[in-house]
């Protein structure tokens, strides 16, 4: 047995990751960038490398060759190894699958497989638990999730309605505190009275910007608040934004998952 063991053993290969970076996110496909650098590993260190090639995926859907990454165009790592950069928009991902409409929660998944010269290649079938994670980090396969995460703060916007709900635990009102919106330029302020209130607003389909903000008050400790959105057309209500006690101060990210 052990013969035959030393006789049939065969070294494989990984793509080890070095670092990997960024998010997507659905209100913001063109800025959302993941970026990679990876490391090719062989039994010739680099030698049997022939190029990467990567695949994208949206959802169930049938796999897309995006770009192979040959040998040449890589460059030498800190330790003699092959190195190289990738980085990829959702915008990219999505118009390279022909993906013209998608939500928050959806799944970019994007794999990579090594070939070598010598004919073998590999990617996720390939690998075991151990090459996962610890020193090689080398998966091949990495699903992202789109995130629902809308970063208000004038750099964009969601349409929808918008219905703040606002208490006061106290009951004497927000003491100065107000929420604001700002919808291309144009800041509408906000607060509470009494034990609580309500208001709703709507950011057209045709708002470029739109900012969210909370500014204090003199007891920001009895204050809280929530913010629904939903859809022009009545659909796909979800809370946003849930703030308080003593709401942070500021623009404010909210979650809508389109």
């Amino acid at each position: 047995m052990t013969d035959y063991m030393l006789k049939e053993y065969e070294q494989g290969a990984a793509l080890r990751q070095i670092s990997k970076s960024g998010e997507y996110q659905a209100a913001t496909p063109g800025t959302s960038v993941v970026n990679w650098t990876l490391e090719p590993h062989d039994k010739e260190m680099g030698g049997l490398t022939q190029n990467v090639e990567i695949y994208l995926q949206f959802n169930s859907g049938a796999e897309v060759l995006y770009q192979t990454v040959n040998r040449s165009e890589m460059y030498d790592g800190p330790v003699g190894l092959p190195r190289f950069d990738f980085s990829l928009s959702l915008t990219q991902a999505l118009g390279a699958l022909g993906v013209g409409s998608f939500k928050g929660n959806d799944v970019v998944t994007v794999r990579f497989q090594l070939n070598l010269t010598d004919g073998n290649s590999y990617s996720r079938s390939s690998v075991t638990g151990s090459m996962t994670g610890s020193y090689f980090r080398s998966p091949f396969l990495y699903p992202i999730v789109i995130g629902c995460r809308f970063d208000a703060n004038n750099s964009g916007a969601v349409a929808g309605i918008y219905t703040i709900t606002g208490q006061d635990s106290w009951g004497d009102g927000w003491n100065g505190a107000t929420l604001k919106w700002t919808i291309d330029g144009v800041t509408t302020s906000w607060t509470v009275a009494g034990t609580d209130g309500t208001t709703s607003f709507t950011v057209p389909a045709s708002a470029s910007t739109f900012g969210f903000e909370f500014t204090s008050g003199d007891w920001d400790s009895e204050i809280t608040y929530q913010v629904n959105w939903t859809g022009l057309d009545g659909s796909g209500s979800q809370t946003a934004l849930s703030d308080g006690t003593s709401p942070a101060v500021g623009f404010k990210a909210m979650n809508i998952c389109q």
